[in-house]
């Protein structure tokens, strides 16, 4: 699966509520993340995730921790490979790309915090072999057709070499056979992924009907209807997805911002609190920014400014921090 630039999208709409965007200091930048297996409810542990610059010379390598997390620390802005080694087991390595920028506005220079999930495909030739690996339920669709499989993995190769031919493959073999899953999972993510919310939607709702166990189908269309302005739709997508994959922090912020949009307070604040607890090892800034807005509108503002307080300790360089401080202030009075 390619970068989830999730954390951008939330400091876009973090932005477009304040009006204003969001900067941070220099020294942290980092690119961390989470490794699953293919149904994307398995974290997987003790595996390599290894660190390269654009010309694929090696950085560093770390392994996944108990909870599947990585982290690398301390790096320069440029653009990066972050391949997950799979060795032992029965899945293929994984690469994505992640693209660290440090703007500079006022004299002061912002970094970039990157979060990746990873969801592992199996690999095929080595089911059954008696190889070892971590354990997962595998979706497979027994009565596919051969030459809608050989279209679809022509299609997929394309689409990993970012060929855009690839998508008439995966059409082809949904052609040849309406219910593939892959493709069609493939082909709604892919959509969603470059923005095409509209095109999106129809294939990730018929990859649900096929599979109704597929996170990445639920998790991207919250995604595309969240876009589109469908909330409700999107309440229901992301609720899908933290059922599936409770460990994923994108899936749980995602749900908790459009409950709170949605002014589903309650349910918004047990699934926020949710998504700090999971990044309490790499605290997320947006999660901070989330609940402070959410304890401001119920009427908890010590709370509300401690979070606040907490997003300004992860974004100290913040364009808009006096305001932010300002803010705290009243809160802090408000809640005396």
């Amino acid at each position: 699966m390619k970068r989830v630039d999730f954390l951008s999208k939330c400091l876009l709409l973090i932005a477009l509520t304040i009006g204003a965007s969001i900067t941070v200091c220099a020294q942290t930048n980092s690119i961390s993340g989470m490794v699953f297996d293919a149904t994307g409810r398995q974290p997987i542990s003790n595996i390599y995730v290894e660190l390269m610059n654009e010309v694929y010379s090696n950085l560093g390598r770390v392994k996944t921790d108990g909870s599947g997390r990585f982290m690398f620390t301390g790096l320069s802005s440029g653009t990066f490979k972050v391949r997950v080694i799979p060795m032992g087991t029965n899945y293929l390595e994984e690469t994505q790309e992640a693209s660290i920028v440090n703007f500079s506005r006022n004299g002061r220079t912002s970094s970039d915090r990157i979060f990746l999930e990873f969801y592992l495909r199996v690999d095929k030739r080595k089911i059954n072999t008696g190889s070892p690996g971590a354990g997962s339920t595998v979706f497979v669709q027994s009565n596919l057709p051969e030459d809608a499989r050989k279209v679809y993995e022509k299609g997929a190769e394309l689409l990993d070499e970012k060929k855009d031919a690839g998508f008439d493959n995966l059409k082809k073999a949904i052609e040849i056979f309406p219910t593939y899953f892959d493709a069609l999972n493939r082909l709604g993510v892919e959509y969603a992924q470059r923005g095409k919310y509209v095109e999106a939607a129809p294939y990730l709702i018929k990859a649900i009907e096929v599979n109704q166990r597929s996170f990445q189908s639920f998790y991207w269309l919250g995604i595309a209807s969240h876009n589109l302005k469908h909330p409700k739709e999107a309440i229901e997508a992301f609720r899908g997805a933290t059922i599936l994959n409770p460990q994923s922090i994108n899936a749980q912020l995602w749900y908790g911002i459009v409950l709170r949009l949605d002014e589903s307070y309650e349910q918004a604040q047990k699934t926020l609190e949710q998504a700090k607890t999971l990044a309490k090892e790499s605290p997320v800034a947006e999660i901070h920014w989330q609940l402070g807005l959410l304890y401001n509108k119920i009427g908890r503002y010590q709370e509300a400014a401690n979070e606040l307080e907490a997003f300004l300790t992860l974004q100290p360089n913040s364009r808009d921090a006096d305001k932010i401080k300002g803010l705290i202030g009243q809160l802090r009075s408000k809640g005396k």
